[in-house]
């Protein structure tokens, strides 16, 4: 979940088969392919336009191999947020995870190159 400090609104994501996103109080959007999430943050889709620079309140759960999981909260910075393009009607989200420990970066490293979400920069290490 990532919500907006100043207002009601929330986005929120899970990681099984698929994943979707929840904006307010907007139906789930079923992420496409280029959906990414890395130790440096998260690309997603949504229904509605978010501000550069504003910062988010960022929740979510990484399970580990043995089945247990943590619940990580951190600060993300928006840092763009494009119009939908080619009759898409979603907009694409940049967000920058900003103060996560260096035990969570590696779970999620493994979490997410497991499960193919990982963004090109961060394949390479």
């Amino acid at each position: 979940m990532i919500s907006r400090s100043n207002t009601s609104d929330h986005i929120a994501f899970k990681a099984e088969d698929n994943v979707y996103v929840y904006l307010g109080d907007h139906e789930a959007i079923e992420q496409p392919e280029t959906f990414q999430f890395c130790p440096l943050g998260v690309q997603l889709y949504t229904h509605s336009a978010v501000a550069e620079c504003e910062l988010l309140e960022c929740r979510f759960t990484i399970p580990d191999s043995e089945g247990n999981s943590e619940d990580v909260q951190c600060t993300g910075l928006v840092v763009q947020c494009c119009e939908p393009m080619n009759g898409d009607k979603h907009y694409r989200v940049w967000v920058k995870f900003l103060d996560l420990n260096a035990d969570t970066v590696r779970r999620i490293q493994e979490l997410t190159k497991n499960q193919r979400f990982i963004c090109p920069f961060c394949e390479n290490y």
